[in-house]
């Protein structure tokens, strides 16, 4: 009668975990929100996925407003790999955006840009927390609980994505 009773357990909690879990990524688009800021995460095919920066902002450069980042990826169980198709940037972490003079998008300007502090722990600038632009060349997502979570890591501090459906 246990063994009965332990297997229909393990089948619950089998059942449970797997409902937790994405289970198709193409035609699905995952979306991260910030001040004035969109950056989506469409899957479009099996193989294709297009990573788009939208800075709802009217007083920047047009060049930068949006920026589109087409890869290719492949997904092993909650891990998925991109590598960038050609693209205009280079191989660096972020996409470097020159500083703008906005009144929507403040985090964007130069001052944003400047540590407060020189003594240890160093805290992300406004910048860092809401105008960092990741440049897909070979990163890794991962699949945690229904969202996909993208992680980078520069010199200072690691800064992360966390997109919602």
């Amino acid at each position: 009668m246990k063994k009965i009773e332990l297997r229909i357990i393990v089948i619950g909690l089998l059942f449970v975990a797997s409902c937790g879990s994405i289970k198709e990524l193409p035609n699905n688009e995952y979306t991260y929100k910030s001040k004035n800021r969109t950056l989506e995460l469409h899957f479009t095919d099996d193989k294709t996925c297009i990573l788009k920066n939208t800075f709802e902002c009217s007083d920047i450069d047009p060049n930068f407003k949006n920026i589109t980042i087409e890869c290719n990826y492949t997904r092993k169980g909650d891990t998925i790999f991109l590598n960038r198709k050609g693209s205009n940037y280079d191989t660096s972490l972020y996409i470097d955006i020159p500083p703008q003079e906005s009144n929507e998008c403040s985090y964007l300007s130069k001052k944003s840009r400047e540590r407060n502090s020189k003594v240890s722990p160093t805290y992300a600038t406004d910048y860092e927390k809401y105008g960092l632009v990741p440049n897909v060349v070979q990163d890794t997502l991962y699949i945690v609980k229904n969202k996909i979570v993208y992680f980078k890591k520069n010199k200072n501090q690691s800064i992360g994505f966390v997109f919602k459906k």
